[in-house]
């Protein structure tokens, strides 16, 4: 009866590759998409979206010239950065919102942000698992398919991530950009060539302009890089990036400087040495005290690292026993490795806690995927230094470390099946199941119908429920000097528009 066991679990073991556990997890990771793929074609602007948009969808409407439309977008970077914010690369991305160009166009935030999302996450995975710690094709695309489901099912704000487009440009677009930063600053690390420091320099620049988080991660990332480059290597080509850095400062001050940020921030607003040297001690407590509750309230999460550090571990011990490849990789000092990968994911936290006042759910997104990305660099740290002083085969490895480290997980989902309710996916499948996402199309469609008709400069639209499940909206009221049906009603060219309750507004328009 042993023996029968030990065989159907090498069978089993067998069965369950790098390659398998690769495409099943792709496979997972598609069919959860499906329901926030099928939102995507229910999702609409609103709110910001329009205010933003106002000017670029006056000159498109009136012009369909790209180029009246960036100079719209340009005379609305000087609105804002006088009355309202700095950060002039996300309100240039906010004033070309997709209903600018069509009010059918705002389909393409979902795919666009999980496009970026998806594409800079693999790429950074390939750079650093692939090409740098010589793992094969299926390791690292298991270790990227995991932590992305990771993050998007646990991200703290599914609107600010994946539907709005205001939340997503001003965050996650930046998040991939910083993504796509480190896969260039290791390139130009180890080759030194032209198009590397080009798109280094490029991404900074915008990056100086964009949410402050995603400025400072550039700044910290860049010079760490490319100190333990210049360290290996006295290259003095490494140099080059002191002007990025440059480029990249100057936007970040243009933005700070900005007269809005006053308006936004009240009278006190400003830079503080003394407040600066205290946050950045609040930061580390803070950044503990929420890496402790991510585990407290979705437990799921430390469950995938687990199980991702366990694989990392046969993973690496695999590519040691191959062929050897220049991979030199900037853990050379662990221990310093480790302390600046937590000190980057707190350095995180600083920002939101500098301003003190009420964020964004787009800052907790990049504190939970800064989080991420530095806890498996941590991981990759630790499981690398195991694989060299721990002489065990890589087939051990994976019948006595990753399986049952595979069963643990299913039974922590088991255990935790109630964390699922709170996914990204769960929410959108339920938001479509219940017949919200039908009912909430139709009442959209009603309303860009009413909005769009030329013979009313006074539109009066139904209420619609401003409860939207992982969608963004923002309704119009009943107030016509309230902030969303201003900028709705500038944005369509009316002269007002208010809403009623949609009992009222049958009885005097019919259904």
């Amino acid at each position: 009866m042993q023996k029968t066991m030990k065989k159907l679990y090498d069978r089993i073991c067998d069965f369950i590759s790098e390659k398998n556990m690769a495409l099943a997890a792709i496979g997972i990771f598609i069919l959860l998409m499906l329901p926030i793929g099928y939102l995507s074609f229910v999702n609409r602007a609103s709110g910001d979206d329009y205010g933003y948009g106002i000017h670029t969808r006056a000159a498109w409407v009136a012009t369909h010239s790209l180029i009246k439309v960036f100079g719209a977008a340009w005379q609305t970077i000087r609105e804002y950065y006088v009355g309202w914010q700095g950060t002039w690369f996300s309100i240039f991305l906010f004033s070309l919102q997709p209903e600018v160009f069509d009010e059918r166009a705002y389909v393409i935030v979902a795919f666009l942000m999980l496009f970026l999302w998806i594409g800079s996450s693999f790429l950074l995975f390939k750079e650093i698992l692939y090409r740098e710690f010589g793992m094969n094709i299926w390791s690292y695309r298991l270790a990227a398919t995991l932590i992305l489901i990771i993050s998007i099912e646990f991200i703290p704000s599914t609107k600010s991530a994946i539907f709005w487009y205001n939340g997503a440009a001003h965050y996650m677009i930046p998040f991939t950009m910083c993504q796509l930063l480190v896969v260039f600053l290791l390139r130009y690390g180890k080759k030194f060539k032209l198009k590397y420091f080009v798109g280094i320099t490029g991404i900074m620049a915008l990056l100086g302009g964009s949410n402050y988080q995603a400025a400072l991660f550039a700044l910290i990332v860049a010079f760490y890089i490319g100190a333990v480059s210049y360290a290996e290597k006295k290259d003095k080509r490494i140099l080059w990036l002191l002007i990025s850095f440059i480029v990249e400062m100057t936007g970040l001050i243009i933005s700070m400087k900005a007269p809005g940020n006053r308006a936004r921030g009240g009278e006190e607003f400003g830079f503080s040495i003394q407040k600066g040297i205290k946050v950045i001690g609040l930061s580390f407590i803070e950044g503990v005290k929420t890496a402790f509750d991510y585990g407290k309230e979705n437990p799921l999460i430390y469950a995938g690292l687990f199980f991702l550090f366990l694989f990392i571990i046969e993973s690496l011990k695999r590519s040691s026993a191959e062929k050897e490849r220049d991979r030199k990789f900037c853990f050379a000092h662990p221990i310093l490795s480790i302390a600046g990968l937590f000190c980057l994911y707190c350095a995180m936290q600083t920002p939101a806690l500098y301003a003190g006042v009420d964020v964004s759910g787009g800052v907790y997104n990049m504190n939970y995927q800064i989080f991420l990305l530095s806890g498996c660099g941590i991981l990759l740290i630790i499981a690398k230094k195991i694989v060299e002083h721990v002489k065990v085969s890589k087939e051990i490895l994976h019948r006595k470390a990753t399986i049952p480290g595979l069963l643990v997980c299913f039974i922590a989902l088991i255990i935790c099946r109630s964390d699922i309710r709170g996914t990204a996916s769960w929410i959108s499948l339920e938001y479509i199941m219940s017949g919200q996402a039908s009912d909430y199309k139709e009442q959209m469609d009603l309303q860009t119908r009413l909005l769009l008709d030329e013979s009313t400069e006074n539109v009066v639209l139904p209420f619609i429920n401003d409860v939207q499940g992982p969608l963004m909206h923002m309704p119009v009221i009943e107030d016509t000097e309230a902030f969303t049906n201003s900028v709705t009603s500038h944005f369509y060219g009316k002269n007002s528009v208010v809403a009623i309750p949609r009992s009222e507004w049958d009885e005097k328009y019919g259904k």
